[in-house]
């Protein structure tokens, strides 16, 4: 590796740290004896850091000299071993690694930078406001329990939602609605664990409508939580026993069972057969346009919320078969929207755009280096063509 490509590589891994513990450039700069501006253009990647300042990074940040120079420290991932990094990748069913998967991931890791950025000009908290790892029962009753467990974390209960992009934003969670790169059109949603943080990077695909991207968001929730579960019981496992696990921990598909809780997330039984009793209809006199009215309440799709009374055994096999075959050849004819006036609108992207507006606003006060962070945010914002309202 040359000295030049080193540069950048070790002016982020300073950052990344610098900020992992909330101190300013200023902290850092007084901590190992040099000014802001030579700091700042060491993380900028302008300069190299001395062999002075390496050693008293090493030993502020209490790591090896070596880690601020070895490609496969923490930040950023490589897409090639992401599983074993702090900002996790993951995937409903991964596949073999191919060029698609490089690019989007490629794509989603220079928005988590930004975001990384814009909260570091900011400083403001970056952890979530709730858990991420939750003990439940690997069941499908267990995913209704955890969707409820959830609900009370975000104070909720069983109200219904309007916009929960904003919810989950309100709860210090990192959503983007996001363009997802050539290739990835069909891919609804992926996710990122951030462990350092407690707390996750939701990237929804814009092309889809906001029905499938408000379960998107839920079935990505109910992805980490799940993950972080089985890592926890697979470490517990590999400590009782000091070799690794053979026993079964999932009964349940991981895929099915995520769905069940975005599911339950989005539609809790309770409301759900509350408002199927206020009504007072039957098993058997569901129709077309009760389905759509109901279903918008909900904010999911007509299928999504078919399939939910199904569940919840509130329809009738042939009335749920009748329906279906409706829904289909709506969706056939018009493409993956909703009928009608039951199309659901949220509000994209508003954390990070709040958190852009709000590092112009702070301007000049943090110096070039804020400039030269903002000019590069809105260069990633623009190549992106990011989502901004």
């Amino acid at each position: 590796m040359s000295m030049n490509s080193e540069l950048p590589q070790i002016g982020e891994r300073i950052r990344f740290l610098r900020r992992s513990r909330n101190w300013t450039l200023a902290d850092l700069a007084g901590r190992i004896g040099i000014k802001e501006g030579p700091l700042g253009r060491i993380e900028l990647g302008k300069n190299l850091p001395s062999a002075k300042v390496l050693y008293n990074l090493s030993k502020v940040f209490d790591v090896s000299v070596d880690y601020l120079f070895n490609e496969d420290a923490h930040y950023p991932p490589s897409a090639s071993s992401l599983e074993k990094k702090d900002i996790a990748f993951v995937m409903l069913s991964p596949d073999d690694e191919n060029e698609m998967q490089r690019s989007l991931l490629s794509a989603c890791q220079d928005m988590i930078k930004a975001f990384h950025s814009l909260e570091g000009i900011c400083n403001v908290p970056r952890y979530a406001r709730l858990p991420l790892s939750i003990p439940f029962d690997h069941d499908y009753d267990g995913m209704d329990r955890l969707a409820c467990q959830m609900r009370s974390y975000f104070g909720i209960g069983d109200a219904i939602v309007f916009d929960y992009f904003e919810l989950f934003e309100t709860f210090g969670l990192r959503v983007m609605i996001f363009p997802f790169t050539r290739g990835a059109e069909e891919i609804r949603s992926v996710s990122f664990y951030d462990s350092l943080e407690s707390n996750a990077f939701f990237f929804i695909n814009a092309r889809h409508n906001p029905e499938r991207q408000l379960f998107s968001l839920a079935l990505e929730l109910g992805k980490i939580l799940i993950s972080n579960r089985m890592k926890l019981l697979k470490a517990d496992l590999f400590k009782e026993s000091q070799e690794p696990a053979s026993k079964e921990i999932r009964p349940i598909n991981p895929s099915r069972a995520a769905k069940r809780f975005a599911s339950s997330f989005l539609m809790p039984a309770s409301a759900v057969k509350s408002t199927v009793e206020q009504l007072g209809i039957s098993n058997s006199q569901w129709t077309w346009e009760l389905l759509l009215r109901i279903k918008n309440r909900f904010g999911v799709s007509a299928e999504t919320f078919l399939y939910r009374l199904k569940e919840l055994k509130a329809i009738s096999p042939e009335v749920l078969e009748a329906l279906k075959k409706d829904i289909y050849i709506f969706y056939d004819k018009n493409g993956m929207i909703e009928p009608g006036l039951t199309r659901r609108s949220q509000t994209p992207n508003g954390r990070f755009f709040d958190l852009c507006l709000a590092a112009e606003a702070i301007g000049w006060k943090g110096g070039f280096h804020n400039k030269e962070e903002q000019g590069a945010i809105s260069e990633v914002v623009s190549q992106y063509k990011v989502v901004t309202k």
